[in-house]
């Protein structure tokens, strides 16, 4: 299986097929005959080691589409490892899938999986496939499951095993027409056994690596492939009715709103060239996207919340703006039509991203309709980026506006560069500046600059360091920012071994995170730079060849509280300095498994408190038809000094089911002890064929603790939502 297969090297020509697929997962016809089945080499558990499983890829290419077959024997049919049958949902089934990287830049592609009950997975990767040292687990970096296409895949079971096809249509992809022809790909091919789980990969890519690095990956040429340029149209009609329950006037009792509403709306996709795409909408609706789960805030800074929404899935790392710490970015597309995790209504927009000449491209307008006391709004993004000095290092700008309909406006740009000066040697400069309708803007006090130094890779010593200072008015209006005003720096150690062939552990991991922040001499703070937060966390991780990780880790912290925040009703924060250190020890289940346990304990001091903490889920995969996964999440702390106490819990179910690939139904509920309530969404899907599709989703939110003091007793039933939705794609 793939011992001699070399690494990437050269361009290697795709075979051209001559007659017809009928896509049925057999790869029989005459039009395979030949298409020989591509070299390929084991990545997991053991680089380059061997199986007694027979797995075989092959790919080839006509003038509509790309054709990937899966061949994967097994002596006992009965054992194949198959336990979803929703989209995008990965249960750890045996698989096989094709990353291609169209624009050949090694900083953007896209994934497509099949599984073996037939069902399919697509998301996009960013970031060139790999994060920041110390920060990925080998499986890459930015990982968008949002984003969908239109694709075909079809299986077959026997007495020899599985077999799979997938077509992949070129009208799919927008790419770069390069004088080659070329494009840059990677396969992989995953099979899972109780106990154990096997990945590859063509090319040969080594541990030392995620597989998903795209500068890894095989540039291969296709020849003779025109653009094609379809027009996608997806109208879609929604119906609903809400309910929710309000204090009156009087404050003296509970009356209930109830409100009916229908819709349409439209959402086209049109490919002006073959490298650029334009996504118009024009009523936009995200009625099906999924609940968001709740956190708890142990912090005095706001928590970051993951985008779902399709709407903003189509290139998405071309948007990707790091602003240099914890999870700040530039453009948070969550500011665009939520307000405190609340709807606002959006007339519509537009989105264009691609390529034009030498510059990755993107643009973003939406506008907002006006709700209540929110004013109607416009949101503007502007990207560029392209490639200098070698095939791994960019410069490029972006620019985000947000502006109001009575012109107050806050405008904010940056500019950035990624240089790799040598082997996995990276330098990222970044500059960005704000300006407001009532802000004098000098770079002094509105700019903000980034200095980060990392060796990209995974295996042996690799690091990070980067220095960050912020001025008090940098404040992007649709970016993420928790902080602002100071200087941080960073610098963080890891070093990474793979044992033998011979070992039972695949991975050890030991490494080093530590961060400062100190606040600018200003006014309020005075003429001295004062220390705000300090972080250092040694840490041991140990994976093994069957998939379970193990991790013990230590934090110690320094905080300088300038005004009290609260925990709850109950607990508060005083102002103050504090140190505390805490233990972590982590357990994660091999997903090979089917009844999948992970759990995080911790302890130690908390500011002035003693904290105790567990977070756990588990996930048990019951059959093809249904999974089930719990989770738990408890604190208690204990502030003995002051008499205070501060407890916990986040409980979460989720259920998803299928009849078959077309009708799914995904069911959440959460409780949260901290507002006394629960919530639950459930969502049912009937896909009737690609792109045409009826969502019924509902929503709920309940009060369980209805007495509290001064508050006439509250309804059980907070907020009911029913909406029906239906979109038809039309390809024009």
């Amino acid at each position: 299986m793939g011992r001699t297969a070399t690494e990437a090297e050269g361009i290697v020509d795709l075979i051209r097929m001559n007659g017809s697929i009928t896509l049925d997962g057999l790869s029989d016809e005459p039009a395979w005959q030949g298409v020989t089945a591509l070299p390929l080499t084991m990545y997991t558990p053991s680089y380059r080691g061997e199986t007694e499983r027979k797995v075989e890829l092959l790919l080839a290419y006509d003038s509509e589409a790309m054709y990937i077959a899966g061949r994967f024997y097994h002596q006992d049919p009965d054992q194949i490892r198959g336990f979803s049958l929703t989209r995008d949902r990965w249960s750890g089934d045996d698989g096989f899938g094709i990353m291609l990287d169209t624009f050949n830049d090694n900083e953007n592609a896209v994934n497509f999986v099949g599984l073996a009950l037939g069902t399919r997975m697509d998301h996009a990767l960013s970031s060139g496939g790999i994060a920041a040292s110390g920060r990925t687990q080998g499986t890459g970096g930015m990982r968008n499951s949002a984003w969908n296409s239109f694709w075909d895949y079809q299986v077959t079971t026997n007495e020899d095993g599985w077999f799979g096809e997938m077509r992949v249509p070129f009208s799919t992809l927008r790419f770069e027409e390069e004088e080659d022809g070329s494009v840059i790909m990677g396969l992989m091919a995953y099979i899972s056994e109780q106990g154990s789980s096997f990945r590859w990969t063509y090319p040969a890519i080594p541990q030392d690596f995620p597989y998903t690095q795209m500068m890894r990956w095989q540039k291969v040429r296709l020849e003779g492939i025109r653009p094609q340029n379809p027009v996608y149209a997806a109208p879609y009609v929604l119906t609903g009715r809400s309910k929710e329950a309000y204090l009156n006037d009087t404050g003296e009792s509970w009356d209930t709103k109830t409100t009916s509403n229908g819709d349409v709306g439209l959402d086209l996709k049109i490919n002006p060239t073959s490298n650029l795409t334009l996504d118009l909408s024009l009523n936009t609706d995200f009625a099906a996207v999924e609940a968001d789960q709740q956190q708890v805030n142990l912090t005095r800074f706001s928590l970051f919340f993951q985008e779902k929404r399709p709407f903003f899935q189509e290139r998405a790392g071309l948007f990707n703006f790091a602003t240099g710490a914890e999870r700040g970015t530039l453009f948070y597309s969550r500011r665009i039509g939520l307000s405190d995790g609340r709807p606002v209504p959006l007339f519509g927009g537009a989105r264009l991203v691609g390529r034009i000449g030498l510059w990755d491209f993107g643009l973003i307008s939406m506008q907002t309709r006006s709700l209540e006391n929110i004013l109607s709004e416009n949101f503007g993004v502007l990207r560029l980026k392209r490639r200098v000095l070698n095939e791994n290092s960019t410069i490029g700008a972006m620019g985000t506006s947000r502006t109001d309909r009575n012109g107050t406006y806050n405008l904010t740009y940056g500019a950035d560069g990624l240089f790799n000066l040598s082997g996995d040697e990276y330098l990222t400069l970044k500059w960005l500046q704000t300006f407001k309708d009532d802000l004098d803007s000098t770079a002094g006090n509105s700019g903000r600059f980034i200095f980060d130094w990392t060796r990209r890779r995974l295996g042996g010593l690799t690091y990070q360091h980067a220095f960050t200072w912020s001025g008090p008015d940098y404040d992007p209006a649709v970016g993420f920012e928790p902080r602002s005003d100071f200087i941080r720096a960073q610098s963080d150690w890891n070093y990474q071994w793979f044992p033998d062939s011979d070992s039972n552990i695949r991975r050890t991991w030991v490494g080093m995170k530590s961060s400062l922040w100190s606040r600018n001499p200003n006014e309020q703070h005075g003429s001295d730079r004062e220390l705000e937060t300090t972080r250092v966390e040694p840490f041991l991780q140990i994976e093994t060849k069957t998939g379970v990780t193990f991790k013990l880790s230590s934090k110690t912290q320094f905080e300088d509280v300038v005004t009290d925040f609260e925990l709850s009703d109950n607990a508060n924060i005083p102002a103050g300095s504090y140190w505390f250190t805490e233990a972590v020890g982590e357990f994660r289940a091999s997903r090979s498994w089917i009844f999948r346990p992970n759990l995080t304990l911790s302890s130690g001091r908390f500011y002035d408190g003693l904290k105790n903490s567990i977070g756990s889920d588990v996930t048990w995969s019951l059959g093809k038809h249904l999974e089930l996964k719990g989770g738990w999440e408890w604190n208690h702390i204990n502030f003995q000094d002051r008499g205070q106490k501060f407890q916990s819990h986040l409980l979460r179910l989720t259920a998803t089911g299928a009849v078959n690939t077309n009708l799914s139904v995904d069911g959440f509920a959460q409780y949260n002890s901290l507002s006394k309530g629960m919530t639950a969404n459930t969502r049912i899907r009937y896909n009737f064929s690609e792109g045409r599709d009826l969502w019924i989703v509902w929503n709920e939110s309940l009060n369980l603790e209805r007495e509290i003091l001064g508050v006439p007793m509250r309804p059980l039933q907070q907020a009911q939502n029913l909406a029906v939705k239906f979109t038809h794609t039309l390809v024009l």
